[in-house]
């Protein structure tokens, strides 16, 4: 009997052909599985206008499914599912937010399902930082200034020349520079615990040198427009997710310019996971797996979002990419916002010192 060998090509190929067999039957079996559900309910930290792009791309792919996202806070998004699944009551089947601490709890209470995306080969290892968890975005927090009220000279590109700038120029910039309140909400608390635990640019002390002339806001739709109308100056750590769709604008776009933070620019991972006690879990693993995949984040950059796939190029997204943010400030300059445990055990004693800071000058 002839010996029959397989070549290097035949072997590869039969072997491509098996392992995608299962693929396959697995998204053939979600797919009628999700048919049977046909709806998906998101809670999210995401405007309307952020989610648009992502959901006609869904309905493109998917038309038998109807998609609701409802915008909230990045907590209110688990406090809400928490309430609601401990009555008995639908909820939340895919929850994105760009909140670690409360990542972490919920985590920690097991109400993350355990969904390994068809995407997880092509994703970087920090986007999947724990079991059932991965990213949707890594949103860059940029510096904003109004141009009509600052020369050349002192519009800022990072953020200890703001601070320079600022202590010439005193009673200009007296109480007429903003940022996140690190005390209101999650999101806001994770991107100041991060850039001063991480020093870049600048810890404890930095800050204290900024204080007198900044004053804390809890979004950053208000800062935005409170330095379009002149109110502020200048703001710094802003989520590059509200400015950058809004400056679309092309009155805004004339008062107002946005910088990346040249000498520290804080990412924050925006968290996206299927829920343990998701209703409509077919569709969500559906969902969640299109927009981890390449069509989905050119759809999610269109919404304002950054996309942090290698596959996706700054040509094809009309604002950036996290590769594009590395190439313009240089990787050394990206502060990553991550899954720190220290984050949640430090949140007292951070607050306490934050306020003692920053609201000392109040009023």
């Amino acid at each position: 009997m002839a010996e029959h060998r397989l070549s290097r090509r035949q072997w590869i190929g039969g072997a491509l052909a098996a392992a995608t067999i299962p693929r396959m039957a697995l998204a053939d079996d979600l797919e009628r599985r999700s048919r049977a559900e046909g709806s998906l309910l998101i809670y999210s930290n995401m405007a309307e206008y952020n989610w648009q792009p992502i959901v006609m791309g869904l309905r493109r792919r998917y038309p038998w499914l109807r998609v609701d996202a409802m915008d909230m806070g990045p907590t209110e998004v688990f406090e809400r599912y928490y309430a609601e699944t401990s009555a008995g009551r639908r909820s939340a089947d895919i929850i994105v937010s760009s909140a670690p601490d409360a990542w972490l709890r919920f985590a920690g209470q097991q109400q993350i399902a355990a969904h390994r995306s068809i995407e997880d080969a092509a994703l970087p290892g920090w986007s999947k930082p724990l079991p059932g968890l991965h990213t949707l975005s890594a949103d860059p927090m940029v510096m904003v200034y109004n141009k009509a009220l600052l020369p050349p000279q002192m519009r800022p590109r990072g953020l200890r020349q703001l601070a320079a700038i600022a202590a010439a120029n005193p009673r200009k910039f007296r109480h007429r520079i903003t940022t996140y309140d690190a005390e209101v909400h999650a999101l806001a608390y994770a991107v100041q615990w991060t850039a001063i635990s991480a020093g870049r640019p600048g810890g404890w002390d930095l800050m204290a040198k900024l204080s007198p002339y900044v004053r804390v806001e809890s979004g950053g739709a208000t800062m935005l427009d409170k330095v379009t109308v002149g109110e502020y100056l200048a703001g710094y750590h802003i989520s590059a997710v509200t400015v950058l769709p809004k400056m679309r604008d092309k009155g805004r776009a004339e008062i107002v310019s946005w910088e990346l933070c040249a000498d520290g620019t804080p990412v924050v991972p925006r968290g996206i996971a299927v829920t343990r006690k998701a209703r409509n879990p077919a569709s969500a693993a559906l969902a969640l797996d299109f927009m981890l995949g390449r069509t989905g984040q050119i759809a999610a950059a269109q919404g304002g979002l950054t996309p942090y796939r290698h596959d996706v190029g700054e040509r094809e997204v009309p604002y950036l990419t996290l590769d594009g943010i590395a190439r313009r400030i240089g990787r050394e300059n990206l502060v990553m916002v991550g899954y720190d445990h220290r984050m949640v055990a430090q949140n007292t004693a951070f607050i306490r010192k934050w306020d003692s800071i920053f609201k000392r000058f109040d009023g």
